[in-house]
């Protein structure tokens, strides 16, 4: 082959110019830090390192931004159970005071008083919201827990309520017959015994919400499977009893309690409550362990503001939020349906878990149910004792109007003896009643502090598992850091070297290029 001078000439400033491509590329590498700048520079090391880069981004996800916003979401849950769990204990306290035997009625009217502000309390903190998103809820993080003052206090729910035979309690009721009605106009003429005064026994489910709607009566129902969720076997109609309605508590207290009643059942709107006669009792305490539940399904359409939404708890349909018509039936809203498989589930929780992931198939669940913790008994029972406080009241200063009427000589002394009589037995059997009412409740919040301590303690655990998964990503993102940079970043020393190397190259073949090409056949000539 022959080599002309136009051949070393082209080959010299090809050898140059790859020269100056190798510089460009270490000079790149020393701006960049990197050893390739495109895949094609070295596969190996692209495809590495797009692993390398997804491992670490999915580790960053986890270490500073998931596992944040979880320890975030479970201290704040901690704060808010543990608020809890302090007003339970005042709850107590109160409860404590109220059983005292030497009780005045400042001090029970101070103990109602404070009773009230508590009750409220405990479900304003179930609340508690993080970032907007509340705590309690489920999957409801745009709800809250209690309805508030907003429009839905005139919403209608059907609410599904499961009971078993557990749920059903023995109360005692003090029936003061006519008292309440005798004043110092009539006291000669409503007659009144002291004989008339007496306590009533009587057995009972009580609903989660009371002033529940009068017009529709409740169904019950034998509590359906998930293999027949839609079957709706009626539940005391199989005992040959029927369920009537009677909206003076009284009145239906005296007929379930009655010495002779016999398969008495009836439904209390007002209260809340379903009452009904030992013979009924003792009929479903009969029944096999599996035919014992019980299904109460009722409508209530006026809410207060610190009622809690059924939503959260039960099977129920409500009416839309929007208000738009039923296509079926014009006449009715469109209704929106939750959590149906409540009717089947006695434990009466739902499964709604939230949850973060902390690590590579690794998750944790952050959020804690209210049915565990904001129980509707813990503001129900204290209901209950605020109206038994209030009947005390009554009678005492029923009991005081006798007392100013002794000795007076314009009333019949042997009528206000007797009436005084009848009265002080009625104070002397609610003051027990409400005395029993305080310890019953000091038993009771033990009970619901045992589930909130519970919760805490998982909450607890929950937080261990994060802050376990947290050092052990800090270690991975380490690793894993290290392992990107060995793979991708150039060693300086390495490529400065190279650098100065690939310089002397490029000056030295300019020297010998420029000497070559001084040389042409003209030379020869």
């Amino acid at each position: 082959m022959r080599i002309t001078n136009k051949v070393m000439q082209n080959n010299a400033l090809s050898n140059i110019n790859r020269n100056k491509e190798l510089q460009d590329d270490l000079n790149n590498q020393i701006a960049t830090g990197k050893r390739i700048m495109k895949p094609s520079d070295d596969p190996v090391i692209a495809i590495r390192s797009l692993r390398l880069r997804g491992d670490v981004n999915q580790i960053n996800q986890y270490y500073q931004k998931n596992i944040p916003d979880a320890q975030a979401w479970l201290s704040i849950t901690e704060s808010a159970i543990t608020t809890t769990i302090d007003v339970i204990k005042s709850m107590v306290g109160e409860c404590e005071k109220g059983a005292s035997d030497h009780l005045q009625t400042s001090d029970r009217n101070k103990i109602i008083d404070s009773l009230k502000a508590l009750r409220d309390e405990v479900y304003k903190t179930g609340d508690a919201d993080y970032a907007g998103r509340y705590l309690f809820t489920g999957f409801r993080t745009d709800t809250p827990l209690s309805f508030g003052s907003n429009a839905d206090l005139n919403r209608r729910y059907e609410i599904t309520e499961t009971f078993n035979f557990d749920d059903c309690e023995v109360m005692t009721y003090v029936d003061r017959a006519n008292l309440g009605t005798i004043n110092e106009a009539n006291y000669d003429t409503n007659t009144i015994l002291e004989s008339d005064i007496d306590t009533v026994n009587y057995y009972r489910f009580r609903l989660s919400y009371d002033e529940i709607d009068g017009d529709t009566a409740a169904q019950l129902f034998k509590r359906p499977t998930s293999d027949d969720p839609e079957a709706t076997d009626p539940f005391f109609a199989g005992l040959g009893i029927d369920v009537t309605i009677e909206t003076d508590p009284a009145t239906a207290y005296k007929a379930v309690g009655a010495s002779d009643a016999e398969k008495k059942v009836i439904l209390i709107p007002s209260t809340g409550e379903l009452v009904m006669s030992k013979d009924v009792y003792d009929a479903i305490n009969g029944l096999p362990e599996a035919e014992k539940n019980l299904n109460v399904t009722y409508t209530k359409s006026h809410w207060q503001a610190t009622d809690l939404r059924p939503e959260h708890y039960f099977y129920c349909k409500a009416d839309n939020e929007k208000g738009v018509p039923d296509p079926d039936d014009p006449t009715k809203m469109l209704q929106v349906e939750y959590n149906p498989d409540y009717r089947f589930n006695l434990a009466k929780t739902p499964d709604q878990r939230i949850e973060y992931q902390v690590g590579f198939d690794q998750s944790v669940q952050v959020n804690s149910y209210a049915s565990d913790i904001y129980q509707h008994d813990i503001g129900r029972d204290v209901d209950e004792i605020i109206n038994l406080a209030e009947d005390v009241s009554k009678v005492e200063d029923m009991v005081a109007r006798f007392e100013s009427m002794k000795d007076d000589p314009a009333y019949d002394q042997a009528i206000v003896e007797r009436d005084l009589d009848a009265a002080k037995k009625a104070e002397t059997y609610l003051k027990d009643q409400l005395q029993k009412y305080f310890s019953k409740y000091i038993t009771k919040a033990q009970g619901y502090l045992d589930d909130a301590d519970e919760v805490v303690t998982q909450n607890g655990n929950r937080d261990k598992r994060v802050a376990l998964a947290e050092n052990r990503l800090n270690d991975q993102q380490t690793t894993f850091t290290t392992l990107q940079s060995e793979n991708e970043d150039a060693d300086a020393t390495d490529v400065a070297v190279k650098l100065s190397s690939a310089e002397v190259s490029y000056e030295a073949a300019l020297m010998a290029t420029s000497k070559m090409i001084q040389n042409t056949l003209l030379n020869y000539l």
